[in-house]
């Protein structure tokens, strides 16, 4: 008996300290919120103009790697291996991204963006660049520097920086966001509302092909996007770059949460890339009116195939024109890549910029053959 009553009275004593902990923690959420809201409440991105290597915080990343209690020890060993691969791949990621800050005429904004190669070339959001006078990027690890405007795509929502002087050693690593499964776990990383440098936060791939205002194909998550986060990496668990964040839709008729968007991978590096080589990259433009095609479709039609872009227009002097193709044909594959429910025709055709020359798979007839052609400049 005596034995059970010392165990109650642990057991008691426990219940208060974590009830106080938990009061602790929420009177201290609030505040924070409340302190917070009142810092960015119409100027959220004024303070970024003093944001230098003391506004980066390599000392709190340290903090909550001491563990002072047996059962933080013991919560240690619950960490599972999709929590692992995240830390991992923040890790191999965080030091090639930045803050870009963009002092202009209309006063001082701010965005995100990455390091792709050790010439210094830096991609962000064109909406981040835009009307700037002078562009600063702040190192996730500390020290700034200044950078200068390669090109803009407005139309893509991209931009390229080049940074002169001291880079990274580390440079964010392309990946395939053609072949992300739909639920796959993924990774935002970026300066949140221009203050709190090296962000982290985790989702899934809640969608892919969604549009938004003039932005086509892009990918959709749940993970927290914020203000500030615009043109940071969306990363995979391999630490791969599959999506630039750009857009955030919040409130409205629904009061929206967790719709985040980004531009993919294997779009923005045939963007990025032209923009290096000449400075500007417009969208491609064929020159068709067309259905995608599904079993119902194909049945009516009669075709042998359910997967594809039927033409049912082809506007003369244009690309399509110019290679040969008829209403009634079915592109079926671009560069051989199919055409599918998770890459259809216009998120292709994204990959591409106005002046590359891509080959095109079109059954006419029962047959299959292929024709080559220049895409031209959307106007």
């Amino acid at each position: 008996m005596q034995t059970r009553n010392k165990s109650t009275l642990w057991l008691a004593g426990c219940v208060v300290i974590v009830v106080s902990l938990l009061a602790g923690a929420i009177m201290g959420g609030v505040a924070g919120y409340i302190a917070a809201k009142e810092q960015v409440s119409g100027q959220e991105v004024q303070p970024v103009l003093a944001s230098t290597s003391p506004m980066i915080l390599p000392e709190v990343t340290e903090q909550p790697v001491a563990v002072t209690t047996p059962a933080a020890v013991e919560l240690q060993s619950l960490v599972v291996t999709e929590q692992s691969a995240i830390v991992d791949a923040v890790k191999q990621v965080l030091p090639a991204v930045v803050t870009v800050v963009n002092q202009g005429q209309q006063g001082i904004g701010s965005g995100t963006g990455f390091f792709i190669s050790k010439d210094g070339y830096v991609v962000t959001n064109n909406h981040v660049v835009v009307g700037a006078r002078e562009l600063l990027v702040i190192f996730a690890q500390g020290g700034s520097a200044s950078a200068q405007l390669v090109g803009t795509a407005p139309e893509f929502d991209l931009a390229v920086l080049k940074v002169e002087g001291a880079i990274p050693a580390t440079i964010a690593a392309w990946g395939d966001s053609g072949e992300l499964p739909l639920g796959s776990h993924v990774i935002a990383i970026g300066s949140a509302l221009g203050r709190y440098q090296n962000t982290v936060t985790a989702g899934i791939l809640s969608g892919f092909n969604r549009e938004l205002g003039s932005l086509r194909g892009l990918l959709q998550t749940d993970a927290a996007i914020n203000q500030g986060n615009s043109g940071g990496p969306l990363i995979n668990l391999a630490g791969q770059v599959i999506g630039i964040n750009t857009m955030v839709v919040r409130g409205g008729y629904s009061e929206a949460e967790g719709l985040g968007f980004a531009i993919p991978s294997n779009v923005a590096m045939k963007v990025v890339e032209r923009l290096i080589e000449t400075g500007e990259a417009h969208p491609s433009f064929l020159g068709i009116n067309y259905e995608i095609l599904n079993p119902q479709l194909a049945n009516e039609e009669g075709l042998s195939i359910t997967d594809g872009a039927l033409l049912h227009e082809v506007i003369p002097d244009t690309p399509a024109a110019q290679a040969g193709l008829r209403p009634g044909d079915v592109i079926v594959a671009i560069n051989g890549q199919m055409i599918d429910e998770r890459h259809p025709l216009v998120s292709l055709l994204l990959q591409y910029v106005a002046g590359e020359t891509i080959t095109l798979d079109v059954l006419r007839d029962g047959q299959t053959f292929q024709t080559t052609l220049t895409l031209g400049e959307r106007a």
